[in-house]
């Protein structure tokens, strides 16, 4: 499965895939902003995988002019929602248009190609690009839920389209 949006392609993980992103995971960039930062193993990649890969869970690549830059995902799905994340591959992608792209791209599947109505996410409270991220995509804190550690969020999908209305109009521009 494939997603082309605003650029940025998107194509959903596979097997082998795993090494490439146990060694992001695994890097120091990626593994500080993580809920869980042990080290991952080859075994335990393979376990996950073996749990995600199902209709429950969507986990993709993105892929920018021809460079894979990250993971954005959709997982537990139920009742017309689902658990989002994303991490980049490297921080030189942080400073760029890579990161609204590849959300963009998948919110749009995940509200328009999988119609669910909710995107939950809890992000670590000293990520303050990923808490401003999801709050220009729309996110709204769950103050109840959150907690000294995270901030966690509820994306509606009017919301997600109504706050996102003026940067789609650049991406479409620019892409």
């Amino acid at each position: 499965m494939q997603k082309n949006k605003f650029n940025i392609s998107l194509r959903r993980v596979c097997y082998s895939d795993l090494e490439l992103l146990r060694n992001w995971r695994n890097s120091d960039f990626v593994n500080k902003r993580m809920v869980s930062n042990e080290y991952i193993t080859k075994e335990m990649q393979e376990k996950w995988f073996d749990e995600i890969n199902n209709e429950l869970n969507y986990y993709f690549i993105g892929e920018y002019k021809n460079e894979k830059v990250g993971v954005i995902n959709i997982r537990n799905i139920i009742e017309n929602s689902g658990e989002g994340a994303i991490y980049l591959a490297s921080e030189k992608f942080e400073e760029s248009s890579i990161v609204a792209r590849m959300i963009l791209c998948f919110n749009d599947f995940v509200f328009d190609d999988l119609n669910l109505n909710f995107i939950f996410s809890h992000v670590k409270r000293d990520n303050k690009k990923a808490i401003s991220s999801t709050i220009a995509q729309g996110g709204i804190v769950n103050e109840e839920k959150s907690t000294a550690d995270y901030v966690y969020f509820t994306i509606s999908r009017d919301n997600y389209k109504n706050k996102t209305k003026k940067i789609r109009k650049i991406l479409n521009k620019i892409s």
